[in-house]
């Protein structure tokens, strides 16, 4: 994923903390759908018994939102990438081709 956001353009150097938190909040809602799957998302509560609602439930939610904020931030949803206008990274030039290729001048 971050090659094809440098790539576009969408992800620089900077940007390491934002792509770090969004990996974070992205393997907190793995683990907990996981724990979703598993248990479900109402469990009997231990002291009284009673149904509610399963706090990895909560979690992957918490984490669920986390990561669309994050999206939107790269660009990475429908609307989002609408309306953003960025020039992706021009190529180092290499600088064999400007001393023996095309760019030769004559005169």
């Amino acid at each position: 994923m971050s090659r094809r956001l440098a790539k576009l353009g969408l992800l620089t150097e900077i940007d390491g903390a934002a792509l770090a938190a969004y990996c974070t909040a992205y393997g907190r809602w793995v683990e907990a759908e996981r724990n979703v799957q598993k248990y479900g998302t109402v469990i009997l509560s231990p002291d009284k018994g009673w149904p509610v609602q399963s706090p990895y439930l909560s979690i992957a939610n918490k984490a669920m939102e986390q990561m669309h904020k994050f999206l939107t931030e790269f660009g990475m949803t429908p609307s989002s990438r609408s309306r953003i206008q960025v020039e992706p990274p021009q190529e180092a030039a290499d600088p064999f081709e400007e001393l023996f290729g095309g760019n030769q001048r004559t005169g």
